[in-house]
């Protein structure tokens, strides 16, 4: 154990330095707005599911989806899972000029450590990104007051970190409830560079925002044996509206000297109440369907400015699953399993009086090792967001989840298996 230990926290520092070490090169023009893209990913087992997973439960695996999903954990066993991501994206448009649109990145998103703590209680803590932004493009830009008009780059980057805390607990043999307390934090950066020939020096502006706050998410799952053969959850989560503490900062400055610096404001963003339900039919403890639906109240929040405005957001998503499970006295294993998706969703985001939508399908593949308690799961997503009417950009991406998952005994006592 003093071994795996060791190789465990060495594991842990190296992901988080990694985390934060990592750079975005994805380019997303609808990150300019609020704060950044939202991640509707959990990197986890339901990545090839879509995402599909707020009724889901699993006994080595942690499911983040919903916090009411640790109470299903086995007991005497810790989980400490890993995920990274590559990013491809292409871009559409009936103005776009740039010879290069495609980019594409790869980062390290989420770590987190999970235990069965009482029969009736497990927990978990980790570390993912809630939201991110990270843009670049040119224009013309007129000085107000003056003639003048100039070349103006714009660059921003950065997103908002979600540091959470999971807990579900068992409430009799078919109820589960729990509670997500996150503390969200970072800071988004735009920098507006003035050039060209009417312009004596280059004038570069940076702005900074910087966010922090507590955000709770709450969850409960039902679930039953309906027949031999059949079992069936029902989950539901509840997020209320949170703001978040905004402080911004602003620096004016040309190639020699910084003109002003200064805090500008302190102000607050509202995230929004947030509530989605869920449901999973398994036969045999093979095969499974899933559904998911999930509601934002946006525009209540009236967050508008020129060309664009917030509004409710939709997402949809169904998921099926097939396990191939092996008998290994006195316990059944799972060797592996196949996943797909399929999901749909109206952004927060409407720009020119066009709601963003985002739609997709995924694929997934996860195995046990044979020589380990590791798992590994990779999960693939093509969607397309946006559009190209109204002046606007098409975005077409792909992404690639990988997953690993590695379980142990924790108690000294032996292993107590269900």
């Amino acid at each position: 154990m003093k071994g795996t230990a060791r190789y465990l926290l060495v594991s842990a520092i190296t992901l988080l330095c990694w985390y934060k070490g990592m750079s975005q090169n994805t380019s997303s023009p609808y990150s300019i707005i609020g704060i950044g893209d939202l991640e509707e990913s959990y990197f986890n087992r339901t990545s090839g599911m879509a995402n599909t997973g707020v009724a889901y439960r699993s006994k080595l695996y942690l499911i983040n989806n919903n916090p009411a999903s640790y109470s299903a954990l086995q007991e005497q066993f810790f989980v400490v899972e890993g995920a990274a991501r590559g990013k491809i994206v292409s871009y559409y448009s009936d103005n776009l000029i740039s010879n290069t649109n495609q980019t594409r990145d790869f980062s390290v998103e989420r770590f987190s450590l999970g235990i069965k703590v009482k029969k009736w209680w497990g927990s978990s803590v980790g570390l993912m990104p809630f939201s991110t932004a990270n843009y670049s493009f040119t224009g013309k830009k007129s000085i107000q007051g003056t003639n003048i008009s100039t070349t103006a780059d714009y660059d921003g980057s950065g997103g908002v970190n979600k540091a959470y805390w999971d807990n579900g607990f068992a409430l009799g043999k078919h109820v589960s409830v729990g509670v997500s307390a996150a503390y969200l934090f970072g800071s988004l950066k735009q920098t507006e560079t003035l050039s060209g020939t009417d312009v004596s020096d280059v004038i570069t502006t940076t702005k900074n925002i910087f966010l922090r706050n507590l955000y709770f998410n709450y969850g409960a799952q039902y679930y039953t044996k309906l027949t031999k053969k059949w079992d069936l959850s029902l989950g539901g989560t509840y997020a209320n509206q949170t703001d978040l503490a905004a402080e911004y900062t602003s620096d004016v400055s040309t190639s020699t000297t910084s003109i002003h610096n200064e805090v500008t404001k302190n102000d607050y963003f509202k995230l929004p109440n947030s509530v989605s339900a869920g449901i999973v039919l398994t036969k045999d403890k093979r095969f499974s369907m899933l559904a998911d639906y999930r509601y934002q109240d946006w525009s209540t929040l009236n967050y508008k400015g020129s060309g664009y405005s917030l509004r409710n957001s939709n997402r949809a998503s169904v998921g099926v699953e097939f396990s191939k499970l092996q008998q290994v006295w006195p316990m059944v294993i799972e060797k592996v399993f196949y996943q797909a998706g399929l999901f749909y969703s109206d952004s927060y985001l409407s720009v020119n009086n066009q709601q963003i939508k985002d739609m997709g399908v995924s694929v997934g593949l996860g195995f046990n090792s044979k020589r380990s308690t590791l798992s590994y799961m990779l999960g693939f997503e093509y969607g397309i967001r946006g559009t190209k009417s109204d002046n606007l950009i098409q975005e077409r991406y792909g992404k690639l989840t990988f997953t690993l998952s590695y379980k142990d005994v924790w108690y000294t006592k032996g292993v107590k298996y269900n």
